[in-house]
């Protein structure tokens, strides 16, 4: 089963609790807490939520509005593109760092109406693009998805770096992590081999049990009831909600905490998957 196959998963909610969120979270930050430095190499927690913002500018102008000039295009390689894509979001960071806290509060709210308003307007079976889960386009629904990660994402690194609690319910962490998990059949896609299946277990909030499984040489991605539901499974995988979504963005996590069983060279894989663009 693939992603076009799948019903859509609609998390336009929330984005819209998740921007709510990290509106008063930044609202009560004090000056020293906007210089926080975060996980994000160079980058302070000012800089992450003016990241945040070019987010929010770009869906609007790009998509809503038509306007490509932003738009990054004629790479032949995903190295480069990759490259293109730091350097643009450091100019960005680098160009607004002269705006103000309260500057940038007020308008990632503004910005944040008119993508509630444009996200509600959208066809969720319409094609969009993530290109860490598919070279092709995916359903927009996944996209919207994919955006609700990178968000939600940031918004713990902010947390993180001025201590406060994230939103870590199984409502936000079960939609990020049913996210990104479908980076696996791309990301395991190199390996050929006879047909196997490997029993992902995700414990805590939001988590559950899949199947990433390789037929005929193509690797396909199915959200199970429990473990049991495959017989001698070649490799297993388990790792806690919070463990996982740091290792899938690269981000440190306790190693303790992931355990790898049976094939080693399919289940040591897992480690290098990201839901990112890297």
């Amino acid at each position: 089963m693939g992603l076009w196959d799948l019903p859509p998963m609609d998390v336009r909610s929330l984005l819209c609790e998740e921007r709510a969120a990290l509106l008063v979270l930044l609202d009560h930050l004090d000056s020293s807490a906007w210089d926080q430095s975060t996980v994000c190499p160079g980058w302070s927690v000012k800089d992450v939520a003016l990241h945040i913002l070019d987010d929010d500018l770009g869906w609007l102008s790009r998509g809503r509005d038509g306007d490509r000039s932003g738009l990054l295009t004629g790479f032949t390689d995903h190295e480069s593109f990759i490259m293109a894509l730091h350097d643009k979001n450091q100019r960005w960071v680098k160009t607004t760092r002269v705006l103000s806290p309260r500057v940038i509060g007020t308008l990632l709210g503004v910005a944040g109406t008119e993508m509630d308003a444009y996200w509600s307007s959208m066809d969720l079976m319409a094609e969009g693009r993530v290109a860490w889960a598919s070279p092709h386009p995916v359903p927009l629904w996944f996209d919207i998805a994919q955006d609700l990660t990178e968000r939600w994402v940031h918004q713990q690194q902010i947390r993180d770096a001025v201590d406060r609690p994230g939103l870590r319910d199984e409502r936000f962490l079960g939609a990020v992590l049913r996210t990104f998990l479908w980076a696996l059949p791309l990301h395991y896609s190199p390996l050929a081999g006879p047909d196997a299946d490997l029993v992902i277990q995700l414990s805590g909030a939001g988590g559950g049990f899949w199947r990433l499984q390789r037929r005929q040489g193509h690797w396909d991605l199915v959200e199970l009831s429990s473990a049991s539901s495959v017989e001698s499974p070649a490799a297993t995988i388990e790792i806690d909600t919070d463990s996982a979504w740091r290792l899938l963005t690269g981000a440190s996590f306790d190693q303790d905490r992931l355990v790898l069983s049976g094939d080693q060279d399919l289940a040591g894989h897992f480690v290098g998957a990201r839901g990112i663009l890297v």
